[in-house]
């Protein structure tokens, strides 16, 4: 199927859940019962019609987590969707809903999407690999429905809405209890490059596979730009493809259960307030502007990733600076929104690095504990010997300041692999494609002999 007006953005070879329905107040007016006045999400369906089946892992709510899926349905209807219509609602076979938005009622964005520097008709896949596919792309009556509205994941929050942490409010667990991906951290491993280098964006593609992920960690793959050029960024912008098990994207009613292989956008900004480093994930926050024109992809949708002996799959990744400042990412040649200038000091401008890496990350323990058994890529090492199956990153691009692409390694290459026991990358290999370059990538994590971190 081919959607009108998609913007193409393809790197070269040089690069059921139930919605609760509230009651009103008591007659007390203590607020543990939620106004009926105060409209609800819509509840989700399959696709094709129906009633979803009852599931005997939807959690029940009593009053208190009854009143904070309010506040999380009235967070997501007000600042995710911005207060766009809800056209319908959908509950995917993997349990996620997806809300489609009427376009024309999206905040007007002023300013068209770019024209980006990748060109379609460069695209090659190596041999036995294939670009993935995310759950709505298979199937036809949504892929129809994206032609005249936006597809966004609609987050759960569970963890919150369930009282499993200690946060006050959503506004303080989406503050507290959210990690981000970093290039730097106590409690962050990375296995990649970076390149010094001024510029407008990178691309490149992923093999991503399946890694074993423990409780309260995640692994991704990810690339990212930022500033400053050395250290820790204090500000960034990155896509990634990530399994999750501390974030808690899926709709499963704990952080642990799903295991899913999703797609996420993220950034990072310095609060002038506290001195802090603050990372976002997705919409979470609201920043994160979808594009209004027809588009399949959308932040925290579950997408294919490769099997170890079994099907390749690689993921198209891009992000792109336009003339304004305004960030845009890009998902298998779809433009999925953008990020403002005005978020940013350093990053309105350009970039000042371009970073490809995987990570491993998991919070801070309160007391000393080993490395977590989470893999990274597909849990092997890079092994020049044998590097079948292994996660890469092919053709590593970044975009120089005046809009040329130049591959990541005509530059001076840092590292960013902190403890090689644990996770590590390769030099840069040929591929099977002439003029391939390849960045490998992974590891086994607490698993591998001598991987002790911090």
């Amino acid at each position: 199927m081919v959607l009108k007006g998609v913007s193409i953005v393809l790197i070269a070879h040089i690069l059921s859940g139930c919605v609760i329905r509230f009651g009103p107040l008591d007659e007390d007016g203590d607020g543990t019962s939620v106004n009926d006045e105060r409209p609800t999400l819509p509840t989700p369906k399959p696709p094709g019609g129906g009633t979803p089946a009852p599931s005997e892992e939807e959690p029940v709510l009593d009053d208190a987590a009854q009143a904070r899926q309010a506040e999380v349905d009235e967070y997501i209807r007000d600042t995710i969707y911005d207060g766009a219509t809800i056209v319908d609602s959908f509950m995917l076979p993997s349990g996620d809903v997806v809300d489609f938005l009427d376009r024309n009622t999206l905040p007007a964005v002023p300013y068209e999407p770019p024209v980006l520097p990748f060109s379609q008709a460069d695209l090659t896949l190596p041999p036995g690999v294939e670009l993935g596919k995310s759950e709505l792309e298979q199937i036809p009556q949504l892929l129809a429905l994206a032609e005249t509205a936006t597809p966004m994941h609609r987050p759960t929050f569970w963890p919150y809405v369930l009282g499993e942490t200690d946060a006050t409010s959503l506004q303080d667990y989406l503050d507290r209890h959210q990690l981000g991906g970093e290039p730097g951290g106590s409690e962050h491993l990375h296995a990649g490059i970076s390149v010094d280098v001024p510029n407008r964006g990178v691309g490149g593609f992923v093999n991503q596979f399946r890694p074993e992920v423990q409780p309260g960690s995640f692994s991704l793959i990810e690339f990212a730009v930022g500033c400053p050029a050395k250290g820790i960024p204090q500000e960034m912008v990155g896509v990634a493809i990530s399994i999750d098990k501390v974030n808690g994207f899926g709709k499963n009613n704990t952080t642990l259960t799903d295991n899913h292989a999703r797609l996420h956008v993220e950034y990072a900004i310095t609060n002038p307030s506290t001195g802090k480093l603050e990372y976002t994930w997705d919409h979470k926050d609201g920043k994160f502007k979808p594009n209004k024109l027809p588009h399949l992809h959308y932040p925290g949708e579950k997408v294919d990733v490769s099997e170890i002996g079994g099907k390749q799959v690689e993921h198209l990744l891009a992000i792109y600076q336009d003339l304004m400042g305004n960030w845009w990412i890009a998902y298998q040649g779809h433009i999925l929104g953008h990020y403002p200038a005005d978020l940013f000091k350093s990053l309105n401008s350009q970039a000042c690095r371009a970073d490809w890496y995987g990570e491993v990350a998991r919070f801070k323990p309160k007391a000393p504990t080993p490395w977590p058994a989470t893999e990274m890529g597909s849990g092997k090492f890079p092994n020049i010997n044998d590097l079948s199956n292994t996660a890469y990153v092919r053709n590593p691009a970044f975009v120089e300041s005046f809009g040329l692409v130049a591959p990541a390694y005509s530059m001076v290459l840092d590292s960013l692999t902190e403890q090689a026991s644990c996770y590590n990358h390769s030099e840069p290999q040929d591929g099977t494609l002439l003029g391939d370059r390849l960045l490998y990538l992974g590891g086994q994590g607490g698993k591998a002999q001598g991987c002790v971190w911090p």
